[in-house]
């Protein structure tokens, strides 16, 4: 009499912390998506203040080449996530993938770490950049301390903390956070495929254990398997 001893695959690859995940790359993808359209919204409305300077004092300039070049940072970093998270998130919810492996969960790890850094680099950079300072301005025969008084006469202001720009850096730093986080979830969940393989979702358990007609059978340890072999062939 021998016994067989059967594996699964999991019913659903992406079952551990599924909806955590599922979450928070939501919610990295929402804000993402947040931190282009404000950091867009800012470089729209940089160019609309030099040419309005420019139309009310011939000849006069604004000066934003730093804070032009931060936030069109900030956007490139925040644009590439959002694509990646609504992916992903796509990948998790419709199961693309038929299995889930270690090495694709690393793949996924080495990209989120690459994009935690963006988006890190990105906002050390924007926030030296837009937190303290200001916008200069130039006009012909004019002091730039009197540019700025009528600039900030007609209601703008030329600090950079009064713009969208200001908005931007601090969803695309909170956008760095649920990054890390997902990180973490990814770096959890290749621990646990490695160890345990995927998850099966009918039971609950790895897959090590298998559901059929309400009957679970487990894989036994090799010596309790001959064990049970030498029981079998004395009867």
């Amino acid at each position: 009499m021998s016994s067989t001893v059967a594996t699964v695959t999991s019913a659903d690859p992406h079952a551990y912390l599924k909806w955590p995940r599922l979450i928070i790359f939501s919610i990295n993808g929402a804000l993402a998506v947040v931190a282009t359209g404000l950091s867009a919204q800012s470089l729209v409305n940089v160019n609309a203040d030099k040419k309005l300077l420019a139309h009310t004092i011939p000849g006069a300039k604004l000066f934003v080449s730093n804070v032009i070049a931060v936030t069109a940072l900030m956007t490139a970093a925040a644009g590439v996530a959002a694509l990646y998270t609504a992916a992903l998130a796509l990948v998790i919810m419709f199961r693309i993938y038929k299995v889930e492996t270690r090495a694709t969960i690393r793949i996924r790890e080495a990209i989120m770490a690459a994009m935690a850094i963006f988006f890190l680099v990105s906002a050390i950079i924007a926030s030296v950049i837009i937190i303290p300072r200001s916008a200069g301005a130039y006009a012909p025969g004019l002091p730039q301390s009197l540019v700025i008084k009528l600039i900030n006469a007609s209601g703008k202001s030329v600090k950079y903390r009064d713009s969208f720009a200001f908005k931007a850096l601090i969803v695309v730093w909170i956008c760095f956070g649920t990054t890390v986080i997902s990180f973490i979830l990814a770096a959890l969940t290749s621990r646990h495929i490695g160890k345990y393989g995927p998850e099966d979702t009918v039971i609950g358990s790895s897959v090590s254990k298998r559901q059929s007609g309400g009957i679970t059978s487990e894989k036994k340890p090799v010596a309790e398997m001959k064990a049970d072999q030498s029981h079998t062939d004395s009867v």
